[in-house]
């Protein structure tokens, strides 16, 4: 049975393998010429595209493809700052997603509220750790996540993430599972293979 498009096919300036656009990631020109990461794929004009993987990020600033793409329209691209915008852009996507869950009220946050959320089975999808948690309860977290099957990250500052929340100091944010957990946990999946590649 052949196989159901989803979406509009591009194709990646480096690899040449057709994928679903929204597998991939856009890159557009500025009006000064600089090439720029259209991680949302709303700006406007001309893109290209490349797979969501920094070793054809790499192979398509060798190969002069973004040039090419643009016939010339752009100024030289380095990758480590195309890497970078990119991986700028996906955190930037994951505070907004945590944003949207504090709104939808679809988190629990605290050390001490996310562990009794364990002992009473919620349906948590997601735990982000502080990192500048004590190592005791940060241990103790992990623990419990592990025994759950469910995945911890550890990305913001206790400050950080209490700002995202509207709230004072919290070490601990525990995400409810639903769609915007799935997004998250998405954006990273993206985050980590975009920072293990470098």
């Amino acid at each position: 049975m052949a196989d159901v498009t989803k979406g509009p096919q591009r194709t990646c300036i480096a690899c040449r393998q057709a994928a679903d656009k929204k597998q991939l990631v856009r890159y557009v020109v500025a009006p000064d010429g600089t090439v720029l990461v259209d991680y949302l794929q709303r700006l406007p004009g001309r893109g290209a595209y490349t797979c969501l993987a920094t070793e054809c990020l790499v192979a398509a600033v060798k190969k002069n493809s973004f040039q090419r793409s643009f016939k010339g329209g752009c100024l030289a691209v380095e990758a480590t700052q195309l890497t970078e915008q990119l991986r700028q852009a996906v955190e930037k996507k994951m505070i907004s997603l945590i944003g949207m869950a504090r709104k939808s009220r679809q988190f629990i946050a605290g050390s001490n509220a996310v562990i009794e959320a364990f002992k009473k089975n919620s349906s948590l999808a997601l735990i982000i750790i502080a990192t500048d948690i004590s190592v005791a309860i940060g241990k103790k977290i992990e623990a419990l996540a592990l025994r759950n099957h469910i995945d911890t990250t550890r990305c913001y500052d206790k400050q950080t993430m209490g700002q995202l929340l509207g709230k004072e100091e919290r070490s601990v944010i525990a995400i409810q599972a639903g769609f915007l957990a799935d997004s998250l946990l998405k954006e990273l999946h993206i985050h980590r293979k975009l920072v293990r590649e470098n």
